[in-house]
C-alpha cells in the first residue's frame, strides 16, 4: 500500500484524578478514557522523507505527527509524507494532537510493518502520555501518567462536546495544581458503564482539574451549567480543558443542545462513543 488514511479519534476524560506529584515533575493520574466519533482525518503516502502538511489549523512545524513519524524514521529509515485534516480543537484536553499521532503510528505500521508493538509502543509513549491510549481506543482505565491502561467494556453515549474560545494551557495548569484534590469513584463510574446506567454515570462524573481551570478560564463553568441547562444528565470538563463534554438520554436531545450551543461557543458538536 502507498497511501492509507486513518480517523484520529478525540478523547474525554469521563473521570480523572490526580493522586500525587511525581519526583520527575510529572502527576500521577487515575482516569477512565473513551474515544469519541470527533475526528481528524491522517492520510500517510510513502515517501523518502517526513513532511507534513496541514488543513483546518496551522501546526508548529515540531508538532506531534512530525514527532512519530520522526521517531519511526530513526528506528527503520522509513520516510513519509502525512496530510491531516484538523477538527479537533486544540488546547481542548480532547487529545487531538495525541490522536494525530497515533494515526501516524498506526499507518507507518500498516504500510511498513517494520516494528514490533513494543517498539511502537515505546515511540508512542516518547511522542507523549496519552498517545498508547490513543492507539488503543475504546474505553480503558489509565493510570500512571496515562500510559497504564486496562481496557474496559465500554457503553454508548451520547455526547455533546463544547469549547469556548480561549484555552487551557496544560502547563501552566498543572504548575498551579495544589493537591489534594477530589478524586473520582472510579469503581463506581465503572459499575454505571457495565449496567448500561448513563443517569448514575452522569452523577459520577468528576474531574479534579476543572476547578482550578475555570479559576484560569471562567467559561469553562458556564458552559457546563449551560450543557446541564440544556438536558444534560451530566456534564463536566475534559482533561486540562478548556473543552467540556455533556452527556444526554438520546442522540436527538444531544443535537439540540449542539444546535443552541452553536451561538455561544467557539466549537460545539454533538458526538458518540466509538
Amino acid at each position: 500500500m502507498d497511501t492509507i488514511t486513518e480517523k484520529a479519534y478525540a478523547k474525554i476524560n469521563l473521570t480523572l484524578g490526580v493522586r500525587a506529584k511525581r519526583p520527575d515533575g510529572y502527576h500521577e493520574l487515575d482516569s477512565l478514557m473513551q474515544t469519541v466519533s470527533l475526528h481528524d482525518t491522517v492520510t500517510v503516502t510513502r515517501a523518502r522523507e517526513v513532511t507534513v502538511l496541514s488543513s483546518g489549523m496551522v501546526l508548529p512545524y515540531n508538532n506531534t505527527l512530525r514527532k512519530a513519524a520522526a521517531l519511526y524514521e530513526a528506528y527503520t529509515g522509513r520516510g513519509a509524507l502525512i496530510r491531516v485534516e484538523k477538527r479537533i480543537p486544540a488546547e481542548a484536553g480532547l487529545g487531538g494532537g495525541s490522536a494525530d499521532a497515533a494515526a501516524v503510528l498506526r499507518a507507518l505500521d500498516r504500510m511498513y510493518g517494520e516494528t514490533d508493538r513494543s517498539t511502537l509502543n515505546d515511540i508512542a509513549l516518547k511522542v507523549g502520555a496519552d498517545v498508547p491510549f490513543c492507539m488503543h481506543g475504546g474505553l480503558c482505565r489509565a493510570e500512571g501518567i496515562g500510559e497504564v491502561l486496562t481496557p474496559l467494556k465500554g457503553m454508548h453515549l451520547d455526547l455533546v462536546i463544547a469549547k469556548p474560545e480561549q484555552g487551557v494551557s496544560t502547563a501552566a495548569l498543572f504548575r498551579a495544581l495544589t493537591l489534594p484534590r477530589e478524586m473520582p469513584d472510579t469503581a463506581g463510574a465503572m459499575r454505571a458503564i457495565g449496567a448500561n446506567d448513563a443517569e448514575t454515570l452522569g452523577k459520577l462524573l468528576v474531574n479534579a482539574l476543572e476547578e482550578p481551570a475555570v479559576a484560569l478560564v471562567p467559561e469553562i463553568g458556564k458552559l457546563v451549567s449551560r450543557l446541564k441547562d440544556l438536558g444534560a444528565v451530566g456534564a463536566r470538563m475534559t482533561g486540562s480543558g478548556s473543552a467540556v463534554f455533556g452527556l444526554f438520554r438520546s442522540a436527538e436531545e444531544a443535537r439540540h443542545a449542539a444546535a443552541n450551543l452553536k451561538d455561544e461557543t467557539f466549537f460545539a458538536e454533538a458526538c458518540e462513543t466509538v
